[in-house]
């Protein structure tokens, strides 16, 4: 049965499982937030990511691995079938300069990936101990979200700009809510009827540059130092990165800049055409604060009442650290199972 259902927060998950709750069947989703696609503030994560499609599941975590499988395979479709999405297929090459662990195989995301090959020790890079060559799928985050948007409305959603300082409130405000959907991300640490203080911020700072001829999406991973980049179809490139758990410097820092491009140039030398990591053609300097949570991402639901004795129900969804591109579909299709099903109350 369809229900009147209210999704806090306008971030690739709200506006995703918007989008989902309205291809199940309900005809009457809004999604409110304080901030929606162009804005652009720190606080606001969607639009600072680079959106590579991969996963950062563990070998042995089987729910995240579902959930990215499902996305991948949406993503797929996508870029199959929807080019005003703005996701396209993109090979990749992942280095490693730490070994898998004893007993584990570095090569299990071949259930995830395609055409996963390992490089040949001889081929790899300085300072690697492991690398392999894949494909997956990147997005043009300011456009992809735009398309959210638009997707969302198509199908008869709406989408309102306003700021909330407890989930109690969305509900007393929205009286036909049956369904109040927090895909808040980091505001769940501050909102004053959840106050997840599991939460924490992850700063990530990157530059996007104008570099048309690189084709494929390169990484290098140690511990606490995620080098990448991340080609998009119009030619412009994400260099990163930073995983920053204390610095909450909204602005850039110059010094991490420089050192981003130093380490991306070592990773692909063809980016600047070998002319070194002065000669990058620079469009713009970005930082976000990605929402980690200790536990993962929150599947969740509980039941509450309004003031007047009505019974809502609150489904969570948020807690995406830095894969909320790459976990999207998956999570908002749990979130779905999780509005649709009285019996359901964790995933």
């Amino acid at each position: 049965m369809s229900k009147n259902i209210v999704v806090v927060g306008a971030g690739v998950s709200g506006l995703t499982t918007a989008v989902s709750l309205l291809k199940d069947g309900h005809k009457n989703v809004r999604v409110v937030s304080k901030h929606v696609p162009g804005d652009l503030s720190s606080e606001y994560t969607s639009p600072w990511a680079g959106a590579s499609i991969l996963t950062v599941a563990e070998p042995d975590d089987h729910r995240l691995q579902e959930i990215d499988m499902y996305t991948m395979n949406e993503f797929g479709r996508l870029a199959k079938e929807v080019p005003e999405s703005y996701v396209m297929v993109c090979d990749g090459v992942q280095y490693n300069e730490e070994p898998a662990l004893p007993g584990q195989d570095p090569l299990w995301l071949k259930k995830i990936y395609k055409d996963v090959k390992e490089i040949p020790k001889e081929k790899l890079i300085k300072g690697a101990v492991f690398g392999y060559t894949f494909q997956t799928y990147t997005a043009n985050v300011p456009k992809y979200l735009a398309w959210l948007v638009k997707t969302l409305e198509q199908l008869g959603g709406t989408l309102e700009r306003v700021e909330f300082k407890s989930l109690n409130e969305v509900i007393e405000t929205y009286k036909d809510a049956d369904v109040v959907v927090n895909c808040t991300g980091l505001g769940s640490y501050y909102l004053e009827d959840v106050k997840d203080h599991t939460m924490y911020p992850i700063r990530g700072q990157t530059i996007t540059v104008y570099a048309p001829h690189i084709k494929k999406q390169h990484y290098i991973d140690a511990e606490n130092r995620w080098t990448y980049i991340i080609p998009r179809e119009d030619g412009s490139v994400i260099c990163g990165g930073t995983v920053d758990r204390e610095n909450r410097q909204t602005s850039p820092d110059p010094a991490i800049t420089k050192d981003i491009l130093e380490r991306c140039y070592n990773l692909c030398p063809e980016i600047t055409h070998g002319k070194g990591p002065e000669a990058f053609e620079i469009v713009r300097y970005n930082v976000g604060f990605r929402p980690g949570r200790k536990d993962g991402i929150r599947l969740e639901k509980e039941h509450r009442r309004r003031s007047n004795g009505q019974k809502v129900i609150v489904v969570h969804n948020y807690g995406h650290s830095s894969h909320g591109y790459q976990s999207s579909w998956g999570s908002s299709k749990k979130a779905v199972e999780l509005v649709n099903d009285e019996h359901l109350s964790k995933l």
